[in-house]
């Protein structure tokens, strides 16, 4: 996903574990893309499509600290429209 996600977190407890994931909610009911540098609609969305929504960060589960240390980046996470794709780890 570009750009991807990217986040600081802070006031977790250090010594607790935590997972981090990215939860992808459908929010009108149309298909969009980017063309001619803006976001255009291209068609009506099939609706909430079976499967797993939520994305786990690749280091989950892991202690606050871990967390707190650097920013969390969901730089392979994968959006597509393609219903083929749900099975796909990361799409």
């Amino acid at each position: 996903m570009f750009p991807f996600l990217s986040f600081s977190l802070s006031g977790l407890n250090p010594a607790a574990r935590y997972s981090v994931c990215v939860d992808v909610v459908l929010v009108d009911q149309h298909h969009w893309r980017y063309q001619g540098g803006k976001w255009v609609q291209c068609g009506k969305a099939e609706g909430s499509v079976p499967g797993n929504r939520l994305y786990l960060h690749p280091d989950s589960p892991n202690t606050g600290a871990h967390w707190m240390r650097q920013e969390v980046s969901f730089g392979k996470l994968k959006l597509t429209n393609n219903k083929g794709a749900s099975n796909n780890v990361g799409q």
